[in-house]
């Protein structure tokens, strides 16, 4: 997904997709709640991990976080 952008992932999002990505060696699922508020569910529990898994973030957040994303895909 090479030229899959920040803009083209939030009007999926907004549009109702999951999208599962790999970030900080972890695996998430994030989807939209509302206006500004994504929900992200950590995928790959692993043993003693500091990752709380589940979160809300806001739109701020994502924007931080898409550079950092790896294997971006739809939730089937």
């Amino acid at each position: 997904m090479e030229n899959y952008t920040l803009e083209k992932m939030k009007i999926d999002l907004s549009n109702g997709f999951g999208l599962y990505f790999n970030y900080n060696n972890n695996r998430y699922l994030i989807y939209k709640v509302s206006d500004n508020c994504y929900s992200q569910e950590l995928v790959t529990i692993k043993e003693k991990s500091p990752h709380a898994r589940l979160n809300l973030i806001s739109d701020k957040a994502l924007k931080e976080m898409y550079p950092f994303m790896k294997d971006i895909e739809y939730k089937t």
